[in-house]
């Protein structure tokens, strides 16, 4: 009886424990952003456009954060907020306009 107690005790304190697997950069499934948006990688050749954003795949018209897929092009994506919009490419981004 003592021993299903004891590994009753020990399942549930390894319930507490982070997954060692996951990565730093991981976002929660809310679709919240933390820090910078990155593009790393589009994928254009299927009958729904994709974007990679910060490890997370997104169909065109998806939000990550505050921020909507509009546009996805080769190798760089749109994004809108409202009245702001954001041209995001592999390796940095750029307000709307060009201007870094």
């Amino acid at each position: 009886m003592s021993a299903v107690f004891g590994l009753l005790l020990a399942a549930a304190s390894l319930s507490a424990v982070p997954d060692p697997t996951r990565p730093n950069y991981y976002t929660a499934a809310s679709g919240v952003a933390e820090g910078p948006l990155v593009l790393d990688s589009t994928l254009r050749g299927g009958p729904v456009p994709l974007a990679i954003l910060n490890g997370r795949l997104l169909r065109q018209g998806e939000k990550i954060g505050p921020y909507q897929l509009t546009v996805v092009g080769p190798g760089w994506v749109m994004l809108r907020n409202g009245a702001k919009t954001m041209r995001l490419v592999i390796g940095g981004s750029t307000p709307e306009g060009g201007a870094k």
